[in-house]
C-alpha cells in the first residue's frame, strides 16, 4: 500500500477547500462593508446565505452545472460553498448526481456520445432529486451547512481601513481610503508571512500540473490542465487578499476559526478516508468479484450499489469499462454511475457525516426503488 499518495492528495484536497472558505470569508465581509457605507447597517451574519437559501431552483442548476465538470474540482466547490452556508443540501444531491469526477475523463475518451447522453440526463434528473432531498431534509440542522457565522466587528475587518469614522454606519466613506493598499504592503506580521508562504508554496506545487510536449522541431508547447489553471487562479486570489488583509482579518477570521477550528477535522477525516480506501483496495479485487456474481442480475446491482458509497473516482470506472466491453448491463452500470460521484462525498465526509450519510442514502433508495420495480415489472 502506497502512503505518501494518500497524504499528498489530502494536502492538495485540504488547501484548495481552505482557498476556498478563506475567499468565502472575505466575501461576506466585503458584503456587510459595503452594506454599511451605503447606510443600511452591516447585514446580520447569515443574512446573505438566507437570500440564496431561498433561490432554491437558481441553487440546483448552478450545483448541477458545477457537477458536470469533469474531475473533482466542481464537487469540491459546491461542497465548499455548502459548508459556508451559500448553498443548501438540496444543492450538494444536484452536483453529486451529475458528478462522475476523474472517470468522466476516461469516459470521454472511450465513449464521448455515450458520455456525453449519461450526462444530459442525469443533468435533468439532479434538479427534481436535489429539490425532494433539500425538502425531506429541510428541517435537520446540517441541511444549510455547517460553518460557522461569519462576525462583524464593524471596525475590523479583512477590507476596511482602521479608520473608525469610516465604519460608523453612517453614508459615505471610502471603501478603500488613500494610502491603503500602502499601508498594507508595508504591514508585515507573522502571521501574515506564514499565510502568505503557505499559499505561494500551494500554489507553486500546482506547477506540476504543467505538461510540456514537442510542436515540431526544437518547438515545445506548455498545456495545463483545467483543474490545475482553476486551483492555481484561487490560490493566487487567497495570496492577494492575506497580502491586503489587516491583522484582524488574519487572527481571528483565518487563523483561529479556519485554520485552528476547520482545517485539522477536513485533513484527518480526508486522510484517515484516503488511508481507508487505499488498505481495502490492497486487500479486496473488485473485479474478481464482479466477476464471479457476473450471471447474477441482483448481487450485481446492490454491489453496484454499495461500491458507489466509496468517495473515491477509481473504483467506479471499472463499472465502465465493463460495461463498455459488453460484459455488464446497463443497469448495473447505471446503478454505480448514480449513486457514485467520485471524490464530491470526501469532501462530504470531512464536512459532515451525517450529511454524507444521507446524501448516499437518497440515491441509494431512489437507484434500489427503480432496480426493483424495472425487476419486477418489465
Amino acid at each position: 500500500m502506497d502512503f505518501l499518495s494518500p497524504f499528498l492528495e489530502t494536502l492538495h484536497i485540504s488547501f484548495f477547500v481552505m482557498v476556498v472558505l478563506m475567499l468565502m470569508e472575505y466575501w461576506e465581509l466585503f458584503r456587510m462593508r459595503v452594506r454599511t457605507l451605503k447606510g443600511k447597517g452591516a447585514a446580520k451574519a447569515g443574512e446573505a446565505s438566507s437570500g440564496k437559501q431561498r433561490a432554491v431552483f437558481g441553487q440546483l442548476l448552478f450545483a448541477a452545472a458545477l457537477g458536470l465538470v469533469p474531475g473533482c474540482v466542481g464537487g469540491f466547490m459546491v461542497v465548499s460553498l455548502y459548508a459556508h452556508k451559500v448553498l443548501g443540501f438540496g444543492a450538494v444531491v444536484a452536483a453529486s448526481f451529475t458528478a462522475l469526477g476523474d472517470d468522466a475523463f476516461r469516459m470521454f475518451s472511450s465513449e464521448p456520445g455515450f458520455t456525453l447522453a449519461l450526462e444530459a440526463a442525469l443533468f435533468v434528473l439532479a434538479v427534481p432529486v436535489g429539490w425532494l432531498s433539500g425538502r425531506m431534509f429541510r428541517n435537520a440542522a446540517w441541511a444549510e451547512g455547517m460553518a460557522c457565522k461569519v462576525e462583524w466587528h464593524g471596525d475590523a475587518a479583512a477590507c476596511p481601513s482602521p479608520e473608525k469614522a469610516a465604519v460608523s454606519g453612517k453614508r459615505g466613506g471610502r471603501l478603500f481610503p488613500a494610502g491603503f493598499f500602502r499601508r498594507r504592503l508595508q504591514e508585515w506580521s507573522l502571521s501574515k508571512v506564514l499565510l502568505s508562504a503557505l499559499i505561494a508554496l500551494y500554489g507553486f506545487s500546482l506547477l506540476g500540473g504543467l505538461h510540456f510536449h514537442e510542436h515540431g522541431p526544437g518547438v515545445q508547447a506548455v498545456h495545463w490542465d483545467f483543474e490545475h489553471a482553476l486551483f492555481f487562479f484561487l490560490s493566487l486570489s487567497a495570496l492577494v487578499l492575506v497580502v491586503f488583509s489587516d491583522e484582524h482579518f488574519l487572527q481571528e477570521h483565518l487563523w483561529r476559526h479556519l485554520l485552528r477550528k476547520h482545517f485539522p477535522s477536513i485533513f484527518l477525516w480526508t486522510l484517515g478516508t484516503l488511508y481507508v480506501i487505499g488498505a481495502l483496495e490492497a486487500t479486496i479485487d473488485l473485479q474478481a468479484w464482479i466477476s464471479a456474481d457476473s450471471g447474477r442480475l441482483v448481487l450485481l446491482f446492490v454491489l453496484a450499489v454499495i461500491v458507489g458509497w466509496i468517495p473515491q473516482s477509481g473504483p467506479h470506472f471499472l463499472f465502465a469499462q465493463l460495461y463498455f466491453s459488453g460484459s455488464l448491463p446497463l443497469g448495473v452500470f447505471l446503478a454505480n454511475a448514480v449513486v457514485q460521484d467520485g471524490h464530491t462525498s470526501l469532501m462530504l465526509v470531512a464536512q459532515s457525516r451525517k450529511a454524507y450519510v444521507a446524501l448516499k442514502a437518497c440515491k441509494s433508495l431512489l437507484v434500489l426503488a427503480v432496480g426493483a420495480a424495472a425487476y419486477l415489472f418489465l
